[in-house]
């Protein structure tokens, strides 16, 4: 059975899928989807999980006074073993990085589109992001054209 269907028989009375229920349900069920999915070496998944914790704290404590936060990580950071984290006074005035940023932007965006779509009260976010990635195709286009000739 896939590992959404697993979860979703996992659903209780009220139709809510509790975390902890489902990490003790895939350990009495090693034969499931979910199970090889988690971590089950306890040393391992302590480091991942320490690794987890110093992300959210960099998140929650690397900030501007105004809560904007100040220290992010670039795609092109986190593709590469260790990752890393930027100063974002650091990124805006490189032109790759803040295009880099941009690029991440963008796709966070979608994905959240992707989350509340349904949403109509946020049609006008998505038709502004669309509107910065048109500009954007239409630069592109027209840097690579300028490039050619």
């Amino acid at each position: 059975m896939a590992i959404r269907d697993e979860l979703l028989a996992l659903k209780n009375d009220q139709g809510l899928i509790i975390v902890e229920q489902a990490v003790d349900w895939a350990r009495d069920n090693p034969g499931s989807s979910l199970h090889a999915a988690l971590e089950w070496d306890d040393s391992k998944a302590a480091h991942e999980h320490r690794l987890w914790q110093i992300r959210r704290l960099v998140a929650i404590n690397c900030v501007y006074e105004n809560g904007e936060r100040q220290i992010i990580s670039l795609s092109i950071d986190r593709s590469r073993g260790g990752g890393g984290y930027r100063d974002l006074d650091e990124v805006l005035p490189i032109k790759s990085l803040r295009e880099i940023l941009l690029d991440d932007a963008l796709k966070e965006l979608e994905r959240i589109r992707l989350k509340y779509q349904r949403l109509s009260e946020l049609a006008e976010v998505w038709a502004a992001k669309d509107v910065v990635v048109k500009r954007r195709g239409r630069k592109g286009r027209e840097g690579r054209a300028a490039d050619v000739a």
